[in-house]
């Protein structure tokens, strides 16, 4: 399975991607505003990637996670999770740091949203970032969503603080 862009390539994340995964999943300063990350260590990152593979190889996968690679190399990640009801679906990116502010994150997610329109017929999408992450609202705005509210309670991993996370959504 792979996704062609104008500049990108999208396939199933791997284990061959565990060095460049954990280089910018274990980045303090690139996951400062991320729920999950950043990775504690190359092992968390490596059990991040087989679950990653196992359900790829799902009959109904709970997730799809997609490696980003732009000119042969893998700069990021981009993940689509399935609610259970089968109805919506929740995006979620990062991209190596060297990698931002090239459009790359709105023409992977654009492309994964197509992707789950035509393979799975989802057409409501939703997505979460930090309020202070200009950047992921950026991509969002792009890509049609709309910011549906802010809430305070949000932890990221990387810090103890409470936080406020903006919810976005969009009917494709």
């Amino acid at each position: 399975m792979e996704i062609r862009t104008e500049r990108l390539v999208l396939r199933p994340i791997c284990m061959q991607d565990l060095e460049t995964t954990h280089a910018y999943s274990s980045d303090k300063d690139n996951t400062k505003y991320m729920l999950f990350l950043p990775n504690e260590s190359i092992e968390e990152t490596k059990e991040f990637l087989e679950e990653c593979q196992l359900q790829w190889h799902k009959q109904k996968p709970d997730y799809y996670e997609f490696a980003v690679i732009a000119d042969g190399k893998h700069i990021g990640g981009i993940g689509v999770y399935l609610h259970s009801t089968n109805d919506t679906a929740e995006l979620g990116w990062i991209l190596d740091r060297k990698y931002h502010g090239m459009g790359y994150a709105t023409e992977a997610a654009s492309a994964v949203i197509g992707f789950v329109e035509d393979r799975l017929c989802i057409r409501h999408f939703i997505a979460h970032c930090d309020s202070e992450n200009r950047a992921s609202q950026n991509v969002m705005s792009k890509l049609g969503f709309f910011c549906m509210g802010c809430a305070d309670g949000r932890i990221n991993k990387g810090s103890s603080e409470s936080r406020k996370e903006m919810t976005f959504e969009l009917f494709a």
